[in-house]
């Protein structure tokens, strides 16, 4: 009975994992240039995100209780120190990169695009910004979190 319940949930972690990558590639190919002028249909990019969330919570859970137990049995103390402040770094990195990133598309956007000239309110969760905090880095982010709340259960259970 455990076997099948461990297949099961290797069954569910799997599916979530490519629901996750699927719902962040559909973000990002739904992406609008700045130049674009949109027609006002809202964001279908984050449409994935509201339907399938807890698909994503599901894989972000697993994956913390995957790497937990992998960090908890098979690493020693300091392996997990340097495994979490990797992650802890790789985490601000990533958030600096995508902020920036945010930030030019704004000021892009307040020049080319004629709906938010001479506004400085411009929302960063629109259809032209789904490029720039759902792509590829972002999901490292996500898997980087995962590792860096693994890493501090860990540690907290071995001391």
């Amino acid at each position: 009975m455990k076997k099948m319940t461990s297949s099961l949930f290797r069954i569910i972690y799997i599916f979530s994992t490519v629901i996750t990558i699927g719902s962040f590639t559909f973000a990002n190919l739904t992406a609008v240039s700045p130049t674009h002028n949109s027609g006002g249909n809202g964001n279908i990019g984050l449409l994935g995100f509201f339907f399938l969330f807890p698909f994503i919570l599901i894989f972000v859970a697993l994956s913390i209780s995957y790497l937990h137990a992998y960090l908890y049995l098979k690493l020693k103390k300091s392996s997990i120190r340097i495994i979490t402040s990797g992650s802890l770094i790789g985490m601000t990195l990533i958030i600096s990169i995508i902020l920036i990133r945010a930030f030019k598309l704004k000021s892009v956007l307040a020049e080319v695009n004629p709906i938010y000239r001479g506004r400085t309110d411009i929302p960063l969760f629109t259809i032209y910004s789904n490029a720039v905090f759902f792509n590829f880095f972002t999901f490292v982010l996500l898997l980087l979190i995962c590792f860096f709340i693994s890493g501090m259960m860990t540690l907290k259970e071995k001391n």
